[in-house]
């Protein structure tokens, strides 16, 4: 097993990665500070959804999962609201069916987040099985790492030159962490 001396400050320097290439991008100079609060919740949120499904492949670390899964949505949904902030207009705009292909992958994936929290919320009150409630929340998580990630990429902003390698890895990443989930479950029932 890792040393915990190791893994905790290198886990801690992947994870603020997003966050420091958005926040010291010339994109933010002189925006105003909603914006500045929009773009570090999501940066913030790219390395949540990233550790997400490689904690639930570590079947010991469901707790810890759960609480990130909410901290994922508090952060997206602070995200879109910043946007509000700085323009009521636009981001009304961005989430109509007439908006720009970026806003509505964004809008889809922040549905599906709410879905897999309230899945992970709600699951034992639910009237599925295990195996069903597990295809549906990989499908879901699924669904919020392509879309919210194909949002990240297309949008022009503070993680665009090495940002787009660091969302590239980290979408990856996060998808082989889904796959590794299941597997883990997999393994465990076997």
């Amino acid at each position: 097993m890792a040393d915990a001396r190791v893994v905790v400050p290198a886990g801690a320097l992947v994870a603020g990665l997003p966050l420091v290439l958005a926040l010291t991008d010339v994109h933010l100079t002189g925006a105003p500070a909603a914006l500045v609060v929009s773009t570090a919740t999501g940066a913030l949120a790219v390395s949540a959804l990233t550790v997400q499904p490689l904690l639930a492949a570590r079947l010991r670390r469901l707790r810890l999962h759960r609480a990130l899964g909410a901290v994922a949505l508090a952060l997206v949904l602070v995200h879109v609201g910043a946007l509000f902030v700085v323009s009521p207009g636009d981001a009304l705009f961005a989430m109509s069916p007439d908006g720009p292909t970026r806003a509505r992958m964004a809008l889809m994936a922040t549905v599906a987040l709410v879905l897999v929290v309230a899945l992970g919320v709600l699951r034992r009150r639910l009237p599925f099985g295990p195996v069903t409630w597990r295809i549906l929340h990989a499908y879901l998580a699924t669904l919020v790492i392509l879309l919210g990630f194909g949002h990240a990429l297309i949008t022009q902003g503070a993680l665009d030159g090495a940002g787009t390698v660091v969302l590239v890895a980290f979408g990856a990443g996060a998808l082989a962490g889904v796959a590794l989930a299941e597997l883990a479950r997999h393994r465990t029932r076997a």
